[in-house]
């Protein structure tokens, strides 16, 4: 299959079908086997920003690394065609984790690239900088959820296996809009220069 860059406007963009329903479902499958977290332990998040529940992926667990790797190879279509878009090398894809949303829960706006309070102090501790955001969706057999980009005016909410892509830093914060029914399922990862 031939993908491309579906363009929002503002640098957001959306691969379509990058992951087939199927592997989606196995995803969640998998995903479901092990302990969600609400917020992420030991993460400054510590409720102010997040309700959802997430599924970090550093457990060194083999059947988590293989999903991990799973989704890497995927992803590197999307890291190539930005790459392209960009004429800048991306040579790092960072997995974070499985995100799960049920009724009410959200993300409230904020705005990726910086984990700690600065990038010096980032730099100082040899964190890289995070160039790129990619949200995929595993499902979309819920309601409301989509990603909203209040400052581009735009709204998103891609179908099954659709991986949206925008800029980690200030210029691009977002949310994820209450999901109203059923539950949703998204991963989180960043492209590295």
């Amino acid at each position: 299959m031939g993908y491309s860059l579906r363009e929002h406007g503002a640098d957001i963009f959306v691969v379509e079908q990058l992951l087939e329903p199927s592997l989606c479902a196995h995803v969640i499958q998998i995903a479901e086997c092990y302990e969600f977290l609400t917020p992420p332990a030991g993460s400054s998040l510590t409720g102010e920003l997040r309700s959802n529940e997430v599924l970090p992926l550093n457990h060194p667990t083999s059947l988590l690394e293989s999903m991990n790797q799973l989704l890497i190879g995927r992803l590197a279509i999307a890291r190539n065609l930005l790459s392209k878009r960009y004429d800048v090398t991306f040579s790092h894809i960072e997995m974070y984790s499985i995100e799960r949303f049920k009724p009410g829960q959200n993300h409230k706006r904020h705005a990726d690239g910086l984990i700690l309070a600065n990038r010096y102090a980032e730099l100082a501790q040899g964190i890289p900088a995070r160039d790129v955001s990619l949200i995929g969706y595993l499902n979309d057999e819920f309601e409301g959820g989509a990603l909203l980009f209040d400052r581009q005016s735009t709204k998103i909410k891609p179908a099954t296996g659709g991986v949206v892509c925008f800029p980690a830093c200030y210029t691009h914060p977002y949310q994820a809009l209450p999901v109203l029914k059923g539950c949703k399922y998204t991963f989180t990862c960043w492209l590295l220069r």
